[in-house]
Parts: structure tokens; C-alpha cells; sequence
């Protein structure tokens, strides 16, 4: 295991030997991503490609050149001809180009979804690298203790625990020294991510958090504050964009029905041009003149019944789509929020265990070095200590994401205090 964890660090500090390392805030990385991510550039070409769309669906029907020549006695009572024939549908082309407008409207919501959802997925990477750099933090810290407790076991050569607990609190600290290595390598992994999630062309860079840990008391990530849930309810319903590509979906239907019944409307064409007899057709004088000429498609075998039901189903459909997301968007909201409103309660009790602890810590590692308590005792102490922040992690963890899956299902950057980050 160990020899993974070091060749797993040996790779990754190569690949990173060539980038330089730029730390940048939350709202920072937000910005950076908006402006250059690649997968977001991509999208943004789908845009252009609906306008071209709509160029397409309001397109004319091309004329078509035709002519027949006749050849043989036929000629002398007949003529021959040459001119153009224009197809012209009637009331196909605008119901068309809506339903592209349509579309193009239900495109530019995904593109604003996408641009909120990149924002929640950088946001996330973010405190997952603060995270993991206090998981480190922990890491180092113990170390640092149990590196302490193995030169006081050293001293206590009369102690007639002395070679036990000696081998204990080398144990001890050989053990944290490998967790070091592992959280070291979760650190760089969860960096890659980040970088990933940015997904930036220029690669020279390898961006970074500005914070250092969880455990700054002033961290302002800390002071997040959301409205009731009812304002949140609101909220949702008015800006969540996949309630809106809902609304869309319907609204695409419903032109699509109106695409269908148009079917029906039959289609004319119009045709002319000169038609001619030669004087050796004639076997006398040439004789000129022209033709004109319609036609309608009248549509007595396809009547479009099976398309205009398959249309109404899809509206019936689209609508029930979108009731059945609002339905699962009042309970996920009512989800994060109580989630969050715990964790932020729970935060606030877990800061004040986590420093009562840590000065029990420090008594009884003073008290050992006093003999007024065993190595055992300190271990005991400090492994609790380590469960407290274990479980002071996890709680701001759930508090941070809570938040922003609230924002991520509100739709709406109102829940993106920039102050906190």
C-alpha cells in the first residue's frame, strides 16, 4: 500500500513539475470557468447553430426547369416546351420556424443552466480541496503530538512501562506519517478535479485554493445565511431553470401541434414558359407561343391524424413532466434546507467541543510528561479529539453542500453571496 501511495505522489508531482501553481478565490474560479471553460464554449456554438436553423425552416422551395421536346409526326400537333415550375407551400414555413424559436429559447436556458451548474460543480471542488487540505492539517498535527509523546517516552528510561509505551508512541507516529501520505494524495486528486472542472485550453497553470484549511475562525466561508424556506420555495418556482426547460418543452409541443394541423393545408404549384412548334415540325410556318400551368397536393390518402395525436400526447405529456419535477423540486429544497439548518446548528456546538477537547489534549499530554498520567491516557484523549474533528468535518461538509444544492436547485445566484466566499 505504502509503495502505491508513493508512486502515486512520484506521478503526480511530475505532471505538475511544469505548472505553476496560482491560488485564486472561489468567486475567482467561478469567474474563470465562465469565461473559459471549454465545454461551455462548445455549448455556446449550439446557440449560433439555431439561428442557422431557423434560417433553414423558413427556407423557400426551390424552382425547378423543365422542358419536353417532341420528336417524330407527334410535332405537327403538338409543341414543345420550356420554362419553370415553382412548388409554394402555404402556412408551413412560420409554424415551422417557431418551433425553432422555440428551440432556440429552450437552448439558451440550457446554456444558463449549465453556466449555474458549472458554478455549483467549481464551488464544490473548491471546498473539497479545503477540506482535504484539513484532513492533511489533522494528519500533520497528529504527527507532530505523537512525535512529542515518542521523545517524552524516550526520557522516562525509569518508567517501568518505558520500552511499551516507547514502541507505542513510535507506532503511533509512524502510522501518521503514513496517513500523511495518503491525505497528501487525496489532496493532489482533488486538486486535479478542480483544475478539471475548469477545464481550461491553457494547462501552464494549476490553480489552487487561497485558504489554507477548515479550522480558521475567520473564514468567511462559515457565514453563509439563506432566507426562510418559504422564500426559498419561491424562488425555485420562479427561477429554476429546469422548470423552466420544462415550460419549454411545452411551449415546443405546442408549436409542434400547429406544425402537424398545417400538414393538412394542401400545397400549390405554379408552372410557364414558351412553347414552340418549328416550321419543319409544321412543314410550314413556325409557330410560337407558351404554356402555363397549377397544381395542388390535396391530402385525401394522408390526412396527418396519426401526427396531429402524437403532438397533443406530447403536450399532455410535457405538462405532466413538468408538475412531476415541481413535485420533486419541493421536496429536495425541503431536503437541503433542513440539512442545512442542522449542520449550521451543529457547527456551532462542534466548534466549541472541538476546543474543549484540544485543551484536554494538551493537559494530559502535559500530565504524562509529568507522570501524572500513562501514554495510554493520552492516546485515549487525543484519539476522541480526533473523532470530534472527524465529526466537525463532516458536518461543515454537509453544511457547505446542503447550501449548494439549494442553490443548485433555486436556479438563481441570489443564494451566491460573494462577501462569503
Amino acid at each position: 500500500m505504502k509503495k502505491i501511495i508513493i508512486l502515486t505522489l512520484t506521478i503526480c508531482l511530475i505532471q505538475t513539475a511544469h505548472a505553476q501553481i496560482t491560488k485564486i478565490s472561489a468567486q475567482e474560479a467561478v469567474e474563470v470557468a465562465l469565461n473559459n471553460n471549454l465545454e461551455l464554449q462548445a455549448k455556446k456554438k449550439d446557440i449560433e447553430i439555431k439561428y442557422q436553423e431557423i434560417k433553414i425552416a423558413n427556407e423557400l422551395k426551390n424552382p425547378q426547369f423543365q422542358s419536353n421536346f417532341l420528336m417524330g409526326k407527334v410535332t405537327r400537333g403538338n409543341s414543345s416546351q420550356f420554362g419553370g415550375f415553382l412548388p409554394i407551400e402555404l402556412f408551413k414555413r412560420k409554424p415551422r420556424k417557431d418551433v425553432v424559436i422555440s428551440e432556440l429559447n429552450k437552448t439558451q436556458e440550457e446554456i444558463s443552466s449549465f453556466e449555474h451548474e458549472l458554478k455549483i460543480q467549481v464551488m464544490k471542488a473548491y471546498f473539497d480541496i479545503l477540506y482535504a487540505k484539513s484532513i492533511l492539517k489533522v494528519y500533520e498535527d497528529r504527527e507532530k503530538l505523537f512525535n512529542q509523546m515518542q521523545d517524552i517516552s524516550k526520557s522516562k528510561t525509569k518508567n517501568i512501562n518505558y520500552e511499551a509505551e516507547l514502541l507505542q508512541s513510535k507506532i503511533k507516529h509512524k502510522r501518521q506519517l503514513v496517513f500523511i501520505n495518503s491525505a497528501k494524495s487525496n489532496l493532489l486528486a482533488v486538486q486535479f478535479n478542480f483544475n478539471d472542472i475548469l477545464n481550461l485550453k491553457d494547462d501552464s497553470k494549476m490553480y489552487d485554493t487561497v485558504e489554507n484549511n477548515l479550522f480558521d475562525e475567520n473564514l468567511n466561508i462559515l457565514n453563509i445565511t439563506v432566507p426562510d424556506y418559504k422564500t426559498i420555495e419561491e424562488m425555485a418556482l420562479k427561477y429554476s431553470h429546469s422548470l423552466k426547460i420544462a415550460n419549454n418543452n411545452i411551449d415546443i409541443a405546442k408549436k409542434d401541434l400547429i406544425v402537424q394541423k398545417h400538414k393538412i393545408i394542401p400545397d400549390i404549384a405554379l408552372a410557364g414558359g414558351t412553347a414552340y412548334q418549328t416550321a419543319h415540325q409544321t412543314k410550314g410556318e413556325a409557330l410560337p407561343g407558351a404554356f402555363v400551368g397549377a397544381y395542388i397536393d390535396i391530402p385525401i390518402l394522408n390526412q396527418y391524424k396519426p401526427d396531429i395525436n402524437k403532438a397533443k400526447k406530447t403536450i399532455e405529456k410535457t405538462k405532466i413532466n413538468k408538475d412531476s419535477y415541481e413535485c420533486h423540486l419541493k421536496i429536495a429544497l425541503k431536503k437541503d434546507y433542513n440539512e442545512f439548518k442542522y449542520a449550521q446548528e451543529n457547527l456551532k456546538h462542534y466548534r466549541i467541543i472541538l476546543k474543549d477537547t484540544q485543551d484536554i489534549v494538551n493537559l494530559y499530554k502535559n500530565k504524562y510528561r509529568k507522570n501524572e498520567a500513562s501514554l495510554l491516557n493520552v492516546i485515549q484523549i487525543e484519539n476522541e479529539y480526533n473523532n470530534v474533528i472527524s465529526d466537525y468535518l463532516s458536518a461543515m461538509n454537509l453544511f457547505f453542500k446542503s447550501y449548494l444544492d439549494l442553490m443548485e436547485n433555486v436556479g438563481h445566484d441570489i443564494l451566491l453571496d460573494d462577501d462569503a466566499l
